[in-house]
Order: C-alpha cells, then sequence, then structure tokens
C-alpha cells in the first residue's frame, strides 16, 4: 500500500522554487510509478509553471495508460516545453494511447494546430510498426495541406476500422 501522505508531500515540494527539490520530488513519484499517476493527474490543472513541468515529465517516464487522456488534453497547451512531454509520455504509452488520440483528432480538436503538431509527432514516434502502419492515413492527413479538415475524417475512419 503506497504512503498517500508522501505522494502528497512529494506533489507539494514539485512546486518548490529550488529546482533540485523540484527533481528529487518528481523522481520520487516516478519511483512509485503507477501508484502516483491518479495524484499526477488530478494536479495537472492546478500545478503552472515549473511544476506542472515536472508534473508532466512524471507522468511522461511513468508511461501508464490511465494518465493517456490527460496527456492527450496537455497537447494543445500553450507551452511547447509541456506539449512535448506529453507526446513523448504518450509515444511511451503506445498502443492505448493511440485511442484517445484519434478521439481528440476525431472531434473540433483538430482546429488545434498545436494539436494536430504533436500528434503527428506521436503517431510518427510510434515503436509498433503495425499499429503505424493502421494509422498512415491519419499521418498522411496530418502531413497535407488542408489537416485541419483531413485529419478528423482520417481519425474517425481509424476509430470506426480498427479495434483499438
Amino acid at each position: 500500500m503506497t504512503d498517500t501522505k508522501f505522494i502528497a508531500q512529494q506533489l507539494e515540494l514539485l512546486k518548490d522554487p529550488n529546482g533540485l527539490v523540484r527533481q528529487s520530488a518528481r523522481l520520487a513519484l516516478e519511483d512509485l510509478g503507477k501508484a502516483s499517476v491518479p495524484y499526477l493527474v488530478a494536479k495537472l490543472d492546478e500545478n503552472k509553471g515549473d511544476a506542472l513541468w515536472e508534473n508532466v515529465k512524471a507522468l511522461s517516464r511513468i508511461g501508464d495508460a490511465s494518465s493517456a487522456g490527460a496527456l492527450v488534453k496537455l497537447l494543445s497547451h500553450e507551452v511547447s516545453d509541456i506539449r512535448w512531454l506529453a507526446s513523448l509520455g504518450l509515444i511511451k504509452i503506445g498502443k492505448e494511447g493511440v485511442k484517445p488520440l484519434l478521439r481528440a483528432l476525431s472531434l473540433s480538436d483538430a482546429r488545434s494546430p498545436f494539436l494536430r503538431e504533436e500528434a503527428h509527432h506521436v503517431l510518427t514516434g510510434l515503436r509498433d510498426k503495425e499499429l503505424k502502419s493502421n494509422l498512415s492515413g491519419v499521418i498522411k492527413a496530418l502531413e497535407s495541406n488542408s489537416p485541419r479538415s483531413d485529419a478528423p475524417v482520417a481519425a474517425e475512419a481509424v476509430l470506426l476500422n480498427l479495434k483499438l
């Protein structure tokens, strides 16, 4: 059983002005792995600046599928480092991260150029060659001259045809 008091303390230390303190807290949360994921996800809306960066980096490094939806939402974040870390986390998660990403692309969220850019990064960075091959239509749509309209259609087609 993981000590929730310890996790709460580490989450609070992510806000510390000292970078080494923040890093130490993040590493402790990473070491706990999946046990810390729900707490890290819960703090995403609250954390800002360096605390948010540490939070997302921990989720990215843990790479647990339960954080996929939260990481997809961060692909539209205004800060490029946050988007990049979120995309790395989704790449690590792999197949389980693809479905929430395709859902976001198939909705009006696809109007976000940040989401489209990071979705491309995630899909091209996947290690599963068969999965990547099945997603080639979405990748092509993201690379097209009109990705804002092409990507939602391609993502929806994959969601309907693939068992993800």
